[in-house]
């Protein structure tokens, strides 16, 4: 016959269902768990809660991790769906089956550091999704699920800044190596300057030919944002055929109702990038928007407004590639004096190479 274990109920018997039986001030509770393991955990925590004075009945039922995500995603109103889900369900590959209140900071340091070890993830990929999973205990703790955050204290990883753009001869290679209608992905993503999920979102509701403006309803900065339209987006948003058929500017292939997946967009451009032996990622598109246009001459003030950032600080991290490209563009045209016999002699450096420019003796 199998040992009793106090606290634990079988209900019906032999029926797989277990229930914590705890006594609070005389009144009996019965709470469903979903293992006899689980029963002994969530006993133990509840009897030391009563003892301590920290018992609440408004908190006992226990929820697992997944069943906390699926809740969580299911009114979730983050304007990156996408992201959000995938991260968040990674983690409930990892902890799903497990209570919120046995996941412990040591066990989430752990898991970071074999994602570390694995060495498939990028420091900067750990940090998002660690990020989603803070999220959710976030959540659990301001809806009283938790009483304690369980990555209080975790630290994320430094992630080194990679700002950069394609200059013109890098631009021309992908356009020579990209199939016309994923240059256009491209090309559109240069002239807004809008983020990949920004971009790949639009619906063309938001887009007004008249008035030369596309509107964000949510952008990152969780306010509306309006993102003045050049003549070549415009070109380029009238020569696009998916306004016949789909809501979405740019939807998916296969599917006209659906938005196209961000992730398809960028892994196509990170592709032919390794192809033509370049690095970058989708989002240098938006730094080449921007330091083309600080490059030609538009101010920093209209240029941060165009990027949507909420300070002018944030967009002074492009003045450093403007300044870079100035100090290997202030060689072009200088002068280079060398002594001849009887005199000297002024030759120019152009793009091309040293060429004499006027003999003086």
């Amino acid at each position: 016959m199998a040992k009793k274990i106090q606290g634990l109920l079988e209900k019906p018997k032999d029926s797989g269902k277990w229930y914590v039986r705890i006594k609070h001030h005389g009144k009996e509770r019965l709470i469903r768990v979903a293992s006899k393991a689980q029963g002994k955990a969530v006993y133990t925590r509840l009897q030391a809660e009563i003892l301590e004075g920290r018992y609440q009945p408004e908190r006992v039922r226990p929820i697992t991790l997944k069943s906390w995500i699926d809740r969580c995603l299911e009114g979730t109103t983050n304007r990156d769906k996408q992201h959000e889900e995938q991260r968040s369900k990674y983690w409930a590959t990892i902890f799903g089956d497990r209570f919120l209140s046995e996941i412990s900071s040591e066990d989430i340091r752990c898991h970071q550091a074999k994602m570390v070890t694995t060495g498939d993830w990028k420091p900067s990929t750990i940090n998002r999704y660690l990020s989603a999973l803070r999220r959710m205990f976030t959540l659990a703790v301001n809806d009283g699920k938790l009483l304690r955050h369980p990555m209080k204290g975790i630290k994320f990883f430094p992630e080194v800044q990679q700002d950069r753009f394609f200059s013109e001869a890098e631009l021309n290679t992908v356009h020579q190596l990209m199939a016309p209608h994923a240059w256009q992905e491209v090309h559109f993503a240069i002239e807004t300057c809008l983020r990949a999920s920004e971009q790949f979102f639009l619906r063309w509701e938001h887009v007004n030919f008249e008035t030369k403006v596309l509107t964000i309803p949510l952008s990152k900065s969780k306010q509306t944002r309006r993102v003045p339209l050049s003549d070549q987006a415009l070109s380029l948003l009238r020569s696009f055929d998916s306004a016949l058929e789909s809501p979405w500017v740019f939807p998916q292939p296969h599917d006209s109702l659906k938005p196209k997946n961000p992730y398809a967009a960028g892994e196509h451009l990170e592709r032919i990038l390794r192809k033509a032996g370049l690095t970058g990622s989708w989002h240098v598109l938006r730094h080449t928007g921007a330091t083309r246009r600080l490059l030609a001459g538009v101010d920093l003030v209209t240029v941060s407004k165009i990027l949507g950032h909420r300070s002018i600080h944030t967009t002074m991290r492009y003045l450093h590639l403007v300044q870079d490209h100035m100090a290997s563009a202030i060689n072009r045209g200088s002068l280079i004096v060398q002594e001849k016999e009887g005199g000297f002699q002024i030759k120019g450096v152009t793009k091309s190479g040293t060429n004499v420019v006027k003999p003086s003796m």
